[in-house]
């Protein structure tokens, strides 16, 4: 059985009939449980770190924030500047989970995908690494046969 998520949008009947996005609920139900929300600038650090790694696009991901491609293949996005999703083979990911690097994916946990949430200045870099990975990953998968 995998782990519960330290944090997991649970929505109360108040919050959820609010006239606030979903987006919002979530971050008063984040807040309300103490956990810091964000690292300032963390979004623009990460994306001027991966604009300079060769061959990166750098696009608005399709449910908000900014995604990284390496051609076709996505290594990752993030969501503001406190939430960071990375897909990678299902072995990598169990490595990287198991190791207490990152968490399974806050929607699609049995997946390849990760979610790393940024609470503080040292987890930009940390992010920075795991998306290393995943770009390292996508150059050797890219690279003929």
């Amino acid at each position: 059985m995998l782990p519960i998520p330290k944090v997991f949008p649970v929505i109360t009947p108040q919050l959820a009939q609010s006239n606030s996005s979903r987006k919002e609920r979530i971050a008063r139900f984040v807040l309300s449980l103490g956990e810091p929300m964000s690292v300032s600038n963390a979004q623009k650090i990460i994306t001027q770190a991966l604009a300079a790694w060769e061959g990166v696009s750098i696009t608005p991901h399709r449910f908000g924030g900014v995604e990284y491609r390496l051609g076709t293949r996505e290594l990752g996005h993030i969501h503001g500047d406190h939430l960071v999703d990375i897909p990678f083979p299902k072995k990598v990911r169990d490595e990287i989970v198991n190791a207490g690097l990152a968490e399974p994916h806050h929607i699609l946990p049995e997946t390849g995908w990760i979610s790393f949430y940024l609470r503080n200045e040292g987890d930009v870099q940390k992010v920075i690494e795991l998306l290393h990975r995943s770009y390292e990953i996508a150059l050797k998968q890219k690279q003929p046969r």
